[in-house]
């Protein structure tokens, strides 16, 4: 996935629907979570999973190529 592309960026989201999550040395960070986290919702900013919405389907951080 090319997270430059639009269409990727909108296809490969965080498991809660984010698109601006960014990619760490194994897992992604997602800084939409980690605002909802800091106003007290039980929500971890760090997601070893990516959610592809096109096939309705998590992706495993391991599993992903990254351009």
């Amino acid at each position: 996935m090319d997270r430059e592309e639009t269409p990727d960026r909108w296809r490969y989201t965080c498991p809660y629907g984010h698109t601006d999550w960014d990619r760490t040395n194994n897992h992604a960070w997602c800084p939409a979570c980690r605002q909802l986290n800091e106003s007290g919702i039980d929500v971890d900013p760090e997601h070893y999973e990516v959610l592809d919405k096109k096939r309705e389907v998590m992706i495993p951080w391991e599993q992903l190529r990254l351009e």
